[in-house]
């Protein structure tokens, strides 16, 4: 008999960059301490996400008895030159003016089209194993923004999304075959956050 799939995208806990507002890609920046994480499930025995210790150390805290598996093609969008930069800092740059108009086939300098991400990120996604009924990720905002745009319900945009770290989006297929196939998911649903969810 086949069974439904589950797969939960979590973004990582709030790193400085985030909260000065930079552009932090492949940069390896910690968390920020003293965030008071919830421990969302201590029973949980693997989780999957970005090689990037920011979400490594996420991981940790929601599930600290898992074994973490990152994966290099889950990294966030890399923004080469504009890495570590603000929108106040790239506002009068030509470039970043083009790229912001035109994300999906426009790359920063050295960095990535948004095309690419998705690409990339769907590609990562299909190397998970194919075993489990329920699949916890924790992920970057863009990446969590490039899968639903493959994977939800219906056909979406990347910018449709808003993809806090303090929500967990739900994805649900029928069948163990429907999401094989790498087909969309049949429901969605975004929650909290908490603490011992039901998961």
């Amino acid at each position: 008999m086949d069974c439904s799939i589950t797969i939960y995208l979590m973004r990582h806990a709030r790193t400085k960059s985030n909260i000065e507002h930079r552009y932090l890609g492949w940069a390896d920046e910690d968390i920020l301490p003293n965030q008071n994480l919830p421990v969302v499930n201590k029973k949980c025995k693997v989780v999957f996400g970005s090689d990037l210790k920011r979400c490594e150390q996420t991981a940790k805290s929601y599930f600290p008895n898992a074994t973490y598996y990152g994966d290099i093609g889950f990294r966030e969008s890399n923004f080469g030159e504009f890495e570590g930069k603000t929108y106040d800092d790239l506002k009068e740059c030509p470039l970043y003016r083009k790229w912001i108009d035109n994300p999906n086939h426009i790359a920063p300098p050295a960095g990535e089209t948004l095309i690419e991400v998705t690409n990339r990120c769907i590609d990562a996604f299909r190397r998970l194993p194919k075993n489990l009924r329920e699949y916890p990720l924790i992920l970057h905002g863009g990446t969590i923004r490039a899968l639903l745009v493959r994977l939800s319900p219906e056909p979406s945009n990347f910018w449709d999304w808003h993809v806090s770290h303090d929500e967990l989006f739900k994805l649900q297929w029928d069948t163990s075959e429907a999401f094989k196939e790498g087909k969309r998911c049949t429901l969605l649903s975004v929650v909290p956050i908490t603490e011992s969810m039901n998961m």
